[in-house]
């Protein structure tokens, strides 16, 4: 595969989750090699079932996690970027969230954020948030193949759960 080829492989995939890896880790692993079509489509296959286990394993987490959404005004969101593990969390959209096949996730980045209304602090409490029905979607990452290193990330949408604050 070249890398005219792979430009064109990572422009014309459908699924969206192309675009989220790091080109060098796709140079790395495709180009050159006359199997690099089919280590591409691996590639994607299999981080999108993983992807899809996370997104299976987070579901059934009852409690509230980093990446989570939540509704603190009716029509207006953001997501847990930060569990204190006192009883607090902070909220933000301007984080990155690991996501891991076992379910966990971490926030990253900006914990405070200022592009929205005000918010007591007093109210950002585990025991004011209410579960709800509602799921949407939000950007993580996680590494591709679920090993770790150095440009191995691979960014992608999947659902979280929404929580309404009261």
């Amino acid at each position: 595969m070249t890398y005219s080829e792979l430009i064109n492989k990572i422009n014309s995939d459908k699924s969206g989750i192309a675009k989220g890896y790091d080109i060098s880790f796709l140079q790395n692993e495709c180009v050159s090699y006359s199997d690099g079509d089919k280590k591409f489509d691996n590639i994607l296959v299999g981080d999108l079932q993983l992807f899809t286990t996370i997104q299976e394993n987070m579901a059934n987490i009852n409690e509230p996690k980093d990446g989570d959404f939540v509704e603190y005004e009716k029509g207006k969101y953001s997501r847990i970027s930060t569990d204190r593990h006192d009883g607090t969390f902070q909220i933000s959209n301007n984080i990155g969230i690991f996501v891991s096949a076992d379910g966990s996730s971490s926030a990253s980045g900006c914990t405070w954020d200022s592009d929205f209304d005000y918010i007591e602090s007093d109210r950002l409490t585990l025991d004011n948030l209410k579960p709800t029905t509602k799921t949407m979607k939000g950007e993580c990452w996680t590494f591709s193949g679920n090993y770790a290193g150095g440009g191995r990330g691979v960014r992608f949408d999947i659902n979280f759960k929404v929580w309404l604050l009261g």
